[in-house]
């Protein structure tokens, strides 16, 4: 086997995978534009100025981590066509209070979602390949380079809609803190020259399988 070996760089093509808690795995490439914002977190330092005019380096804690997709919805599905009932997960109950209820992903024609106060957690994977798969999860072929961004933990924090342009489109952004309280990372970036295969991503929403 040959390794293919990595681009100069990764431009055009990419998949976009986001997987709520309880449910599949989403493909988002076909919906997203741009992703316009990533932000992955600051490990910021101070220097205190001590007596003698020298400095002492304080650390402070790492910053929390977000993306933003720009999409262009056509529905308020969770197929892949519309990103609303992964800000406002909906319940049993929405119409009368979205805080009681168990998540009740609305898929029957008309969809109808209603402002909620529920929060959902979500992964989402990133994946750059010389020849890329069907799915951001999956492992690209054997023999290609590939790189991938894997996020648990990440809650759905802003969807802004716009008609500018006269085109709707909807600004989402996904927020996660860098570690959960047990000190396990909640990203991870993995890469291949083709000289070994990609593994597939975690399974899991709030872990690493």
């Amino acid at each position: 086997m040959t390794a293919d070996g990595f681009n100069d760089n990764w431009d055009e093509f990419c998949l976009i995978g986001i997987t709520a808690a309880s449910g599949t795995e989403v493909q988002f490439a076909a919906l997203t534009n741009d992703i316009s914002g990533m932000d992955f977190g600051e490990k910021d330092i101070e220097g205190q100025v001590m007596a003698n005019g020298g400095r002492v380096v304080k650390k402070t804690g790492m910053t929390d981590e977000s993306v933003t997709l720009k999409m262009i919805p056509v529905s308020a599905d969770m197929d892949g066509t519309g990103i609303i009932q992964f800000f406002h997960p909906q319940t049993e109950v929405s119409s009368a209070n979205s805080v009681l209820g168990t998540i009740d992903d609305q898929t029957v024609q008309p969809l109808v979602v209603y402002n909620s106060n529920r929060r959902r957690k979500h992964k989402i994977v990133f994946l750059w390949a010389t020849l890329l798969p069907a799915l951001a999860s999956t492992a690209p072929a054997a023999d290609k380079a590939a790189y991938r961004i894997e996020v648990i933990n990440a809650y759905c924090t802003k969807a802004t809609p716009s008609y500018d342009d006269k085109q709707l489109t909807v600004e989402a952004t996904f927020k996660w803190a860098p570690f959960q309280k047990t000190n396990i990372p909640n990203k991870r970036e993995s890469s291949t020259d083709g000289s070994a295969q990609l593994a597939v991503a975690t399974t899991l929403v709030t872990g690493w399988s």
